[in-house]
């Protein structure tokens, strides 16, 4: 029995060290190649920068209030009709963003939007398609509900 946990445990480390390894060569190539990998760094950054800011400024709970009771903006909810049944905050529309076309006549042109989705990651493209309609301030709630919930602002239910 201990021979072959002795066999095991060799096993186990020889995988460890050859991952080790492979990453240690990878990042050998980077920097030996730096000349390649310095474009593919700017071009993930610019990427990231242009997917995290697209269809509109992200804002909190608390700016987006603000706008809201300024009677600035109108909040959009972009989730499936069962979701907003669930809960939903005071005053919202709820629009799917595959049917912004259809439901343009509820978008006040003369209002922003602040879009809600569930966790923020839809908010963005749903934004973009907002823009393209004409509607040119967008907000996009940070982390979506999550983050209205986290303080412990209302929803109706």
């Amino acid at each position: 029995y201990g021979d072959h946990r002795d066999l095991h445990l060799s096993i186990r480390r020889q995988r460890q060290m050859c991952i080790r390894d492979s990453y240690m060569d990878f990042f050998d190539f980077l920097i030996s190649r730096w000349y390649l990998s310095l474009p593919l760094l700017v071009t993930l950054i610019m990427w990231w920068m242009y997917e995290t800011n697209k269809g509109g400024k992200k804002i909190g709970p608390s700016e987006a209030v603000e706008l809201i009771n300024g009677d600035k903006a109108i909040f959009v909810d972009i989730r499936d009709r069962d979701s907003f049944e669930k809960g939903y905050i005071h005053g919202s529309i709820n629009i799917q963003k595959d049917k912004f076309q259809k439901q343009e006549h509820l978008l006040n042109k003369g209002k922003a939007i602040v879009v809600i989705s569930e966790n923020g990651l839809d908010a963005g493209s749903a934004g973009v398609e907002l823009q393209k309609m004409g509607i040119e301030e967008v907000y996009l709630l940070r982390n979506g509900l999550i983050s209205w919930e986290e303080e412990s602002l209302p929803l109706v239910k």
